[in-house]
């Protein structure tokens, strides 16, 4: 922990403005301007992990190139003395959860939203979805002289990281977003900039109540909520808002993306119409919230028949134990000073739903929690089964009967001289060729070398060696401690050896990793666990062809199988694009890769 007057990285520290589950946050002097910054500087463990790095710096170079008035700027980035930094505008003011939503006006409260949508808005026509907003995100500047109010958007991108690698912090060391999460991400779905909308309104629920939509103290609650209840009904939290909000909010919060509206910006804009609009009734003080038993009623077109997928068995698991679910959590800054918030847990979310046309899943009767992966998920719905109609009886007819009379005697024939030849074998002084047809394939040590030889211009030829194709950096993981799945990652099961690849081609290339397994039944096991939503396709490369399954969740992302090679069967590749990385993009590079 620095204190004031500790220089780092150039920087002057004056305080410490925020800690959070990654990081802490510091105002700072600028080494060479006249000007306060937010210094960021994220926790020590991420320094050693290669491929963190790596998406740090692709995220923040991503967030340099946003230039909007509602979105915290980026300055620069770096490494000092092991530890990840990035330093931000300072923004002098609170955010958005530390105001009082009963005494915040809602005509001010649909101001902050309509500034927020605006920024999230120009991100998305940049190509950045921020997956993390929430009150806490959304910083309010003091006004100055001759200025109002100003509301900035912060942390896009870097909330995500440790979603992205698996990593789990200490119990109780982070509050996560889990009252703001969208169905997409709850599920592992593809997340496009809907997702974003959907926890904006969430947002906007929380500025009118000072809770979440979906608020519990379990965590199987707060999902249940996201997949499948209506938003309630503002009117048991806030009496006297228009009935015409609940329409908006119920709009902008469906469970299917497609239900929700085509931008930020438009969902801001009904809420101030529905808000300003004299005509609308407003809703009653007596009485309760009505119920929200059944699914959302969307306000425009039809109902659709299927909902959103729903967490199964062995998922969802979150990215760490420490919930959120009665709104944001303390803040350890003051009313009268804020920098960029703290860095934030990501959101949480599942990997690898599959889904189903079963009823709803309802929560275990089991406790809810695990030890150091958080949520254990529902139950998983029975399958049902797929009834094919029979066939009617056919005609009956003697020369049918007679046909298949002859045929019963000719497969008898043929099975009793296979018997023969199977219990005889070959015999002792035969000088005829084997039947090699049985042959397995070939059994292989699966150890690194294995790899380095199977794919000498993949990765290093040793272990001595860091450079794979294209300049990519690479590395040996450790067999003992194999990662657990990231976001949108495939569980690989139990292998043997590991190759991990990254920051090829200038950095543009993809992340790519070989795996080794003892047997090719254990490669076959991962298989059978890739993600639903994943297509699978044969692809050549080198003039051979393998079996690519190919799927998109936070960026294009391809397993390999190297079928109708013997020498393979024990290998896997994984191929993982960037958030911005196109299905098609990826398999361009994959095809380009000296595989072979």
């Amino acid at each position: 922990m620095l204190a004031s007057g500790d220089v780092f990285a150039g920087y002057v520290i004056e305080r410490q403005l925020g800690r959070g589950g990654m990081g802490s946050v510091y105002l700072a002097k600028h080494p060479r301007l006249p000007r306060m910054t937010a210094l960021k500087l994220l926790n020590r463990e991420m320094f050693f992990d290669k491929e963190v790095r790596a998406r740090f710096e692709r995220e923040a170079d991503l967030v340099a190139q946003l230039d909007h008035p509602n979105i915290v700027t980026v300055y620069d980035r770096g490494l000092e003395d092991e530890q990840l930094w990035i330093s931000m505008q300072y923004i002098d003011g609170i955010d958005a959860a530390s105001v009082q939503p009963t005494s915040l006006p809602p005509e001010r409260a649909v101001q902050i939203i309509k500034e927020t949508a605006d920024a999230l808005d120009y991100a998305h026509g940049n190509g950045v979805l921020h997956r993390d907003v929430k009150p806490a995100n959304i910083l309010l500047a003091r006004s100055g002289a001759g200025r109002g109010e100003r509301v900035y958007l912060t942390d896009f991108g870097i909330a995500r990281l440790r979603d992205d690698t698996g990593h789990l912090t200490q119990t109780g060391t982070f509050t996560a977003t889990l009252a703001y999460a969208s169905p997409e991400q709850l599920t592992g779905a593809a997340l496009d900039h809907r997702s974003d909308q959907y926890s904006l309104a969430c947002s906007l629920f929380w500025l009118f109540t000072g809770t979440g939509p979906f608020a519990a103290t379990n965590p199987a609650a707060v999902i249940q909520g996201h997949l499948q209840a209506a938003p309630p009904a503002l009117s048991g939290a806030r009496p006297g808002l228009p009935l015409a909000l609940d329409g908006v909010l119920t709009k902008a919060m469906a469970k299917r993306p497609d239900d929700r509206y085509g931008s930020c910006a438009e969902f801001a804009a009904a809420a101030k119409q529905a808000l300003t609009n004299s005509s609308a009734p407003s809703i009653p003080v007596v009485g309760g919230p009505r119920p929200v038993t059944g699914p959302p009623q969307p306000t425009l077109g039809p109902r659709p028949t299927t909902g959103p997928p729903h967490p199964v068995a062995n998922g969802p698991h979150m990215s760490g134990p420490g919930y959120q679910v009665n709104g944001p959590g303390p803040h350890t800054h003051g009313p009268n000073s804020l920098a960029a918030s703290p860095v934030p847990a990501p959101p949480a979310a599942v990997v690898n739903p599959r889904p189903h046309t079963g009823p709803a899943p309802q929560p275990t009767a089991t406790n809810p929690y695990t030890q150091q992966t958080g949520f254990s998920g529902f139950a998983a719905p029975p399958r049902g089964a797929h009834v094919h109609p029979s066939a009617g009886p056919p005609a009956k007819k003697n020369t049918g009967l007679i046909i298949g009379i002859a045929v019963a005697v000719v497969v008898l024939i043929v099975l009793v001289l296979g018997i023969i030849g199977a219990v005889s074998g070959p015999s002792s002084n035969s000088t005829g060729p084997t039947n090699t047809s049985t042959v397995k394939p070939n059994i292989v040590d699966a150890t690194p070398e294995a790899i380095s030889a199977e794919f000498p211009r993949m990765v290093p030829a040793s272990k001595t060696e860091e450079i794979g194709y294209n300049g990519a950096e690479c590395w040996l993981a450790s067999s003992s401690s194999p990662p657990s799945p990231s976001k949108g990652e495939p569980d690989f099961g139990d292998w043997a050896a590991q190759w991990r690849c990254f920051k090829g081609g200038n950095n543009d290339d993809p992340f790519y990793r070989i795996y080794a397994y003892k047997t090719p039944a254990d490669v076959q096991s991962v298989l059978k666990g890739l993600p639903a939503q994943a297509t699978k396709s044969t692809d050549t490369n080198g003039g051979k062809t393998y079996t690519n399954y190919k799927y998109n969740d936070d960026g294009a992302k391809m397993v390999t199988a190297f079928t109708g090679d013997p020498d393979r069967a024990q290998f896997l590749m994984y191929s993982d694009g960037f958030s911005s990385t196109t299905v098609d993009e990826l398999l361009r590079w994959w095809r380009s890769a000296p595989l072979n």
